[in-house]
C-alpha cells in the first residue's frame, strides 16, 4: 500500500484557498496511488496568532473541509490534515482523518506548548484514544508536541494502531524531534510512523520540512528536505501487526508487548 507525506506552503492568511490547494494535491497524490496523504499541523489556518481573538479569527468550522471530503468520497484515499478548529464556545487545535464516508475522526491536541496560538487554545474536555478502523488500517492520531509524551504513542499502539500520523510544525529548535524521537516512537511501539512537517515561514517562524515515513524496525523509508513536494513510500501493515522479534524460535525471542509489566510502571 502506497502512502504519502505533503509538504506545501499554504495561502497566508486565506484558509478557503489554502483547503482548495490541499484537494488539488490530494487529488493528484490519490490519482498516483496512494491511499494515505498527510498534511502538517495547522497547515488550513496558520498557527502563530498573539491572542485569542486573533485565534478565533483565524480558526475554521469543521464545514469548511468540504472540498477535502469531497476529493475522498472521489478517490477513495484519506487526508489527514491540521487546522485550528472553532466552535461556538472553544478552539482546538485539531487533526481532522477524512475519509471516503466523512470525517472519520478528530483528535484534539491536549499537551499544549506555551507558544504561538497554542497559548490561547482549549484543552478537550472528554478524549479517548484517537484510533480509527478504515479500510486501509488502524490509524492513530497525534499532534506535534505529543510526540515528546511516549505515553501517547503508546496508548495508540496498545488501541491496535497499525499507522500513527502525528502532523507537525517543528522549527530548528525542535530538529532533533525528527532527527531521533520519530524513530524511536516507530520501534519501539512496531508501529509506521508518518509525520508530516510545515516546511513554510509563519509570522517569522521557519519551519523545517523533513517530513517523514517510518517503518516498524525503524528503517526510515523517506525523509523530505525543505522543498515542496509529495513524498511516498510503501507500507506492509503485516509489520506492524506482529508485535514480536524472533531471531531463532525457542532461542531468541522478544516480546516488547507481551512482555510488559505496567503495574510496575508509574506515569
Amino acid at each position: 500500500m502506497k502512502i504519502s507525506v505533503a509538504q506545501i506552503h499554504p495561502v497566508a492568511g486565506n484558509p478557503l484557498e489554502t483547503i482548495d490547494k490541499v484537494a488539488e494535491v490530494s487529488r493528484q497524490a490519490a490519482a498516483e496511488g496512494s491511499r494515505l496523504i498527510a498534511f502538517p499541523e495547522c497547515l488550513l489556518t496558520g498557527g502563530s496568532f498573539n491572542s485569542r481573538e486573533d485565534l478565533e479569527r483565524g480558526a475554521i468550522e469543521l464545514d469548511a473541509l468540504a472540498p477535502l471530503l469531497a476529493v475522498s468520497a472521489q478517490t477513495g484515499a484519506y487526508i489527514v490534515v491540521g487546522f485550528y478548529e472553532r466552535n461556538p464556545e472553544t478552539v482546538f487545535n485539531t487533526a481532522a482523518l477524512i475519509g471516503p464516508q466523512g470525517i472519520v475522526g478528530l483528535h484534539r491536541k491536549r499537551h499544549l506548548p506555551f507558544m504561538i496560538g497554542d497559548r490561547f487554545t482549549d484543552t478537550p474536555d472528554d478524549w479517548t484514544p484517537p484510533v480509527f478502523d478504515t479500510d486501509i488500517g488502524r490509524i492513530g492520531l497525534a499532534i506535534c508536541y505529543e510526540i515528546r509524551f511516549p505515553e501517547v504513542v503508546r496508548t495508540l499502539a496498545l488501541e491496535g494502531a497499525d499507522i500513527v500520523v502525528l502532523p507537525a510544525a517543528w522549527p530548528e529548535q525542535a530538529r532533533m524531534l525528527p532527527d531521533l524521537f520519530s524513530t524511536v516512537r516507530a520501534a519501539e511501539n512496531i508501529v509506521y510512523f508518518v509525520a508530516p512537517n510545515r516546511n513554510d515561514l509563519d509570522d517569522g517562524m521557519q519551519f523545517i520540512g523533513m517530513s517523514h515515513i517510518i517503518e516498524p524496525s525503524g528503517k526510515t523509508l523517506v525523509r523530505a528536505g525543505l522543498e515542496d513536494g509529495v513524498y511516498s513510500a510503501e507500507i506492509d501493515l503485516e509489520k506492524a501487526r506482529n508485535k514480536s522479534l524472533i531471531r531463532e524460535p525457542g532461542v531468541f525471542e522478544i516480546h516488547p508487548f507481551k512482555d510488559r509489566l505496567p503495574d510496575t510502571y508509574r506515569i
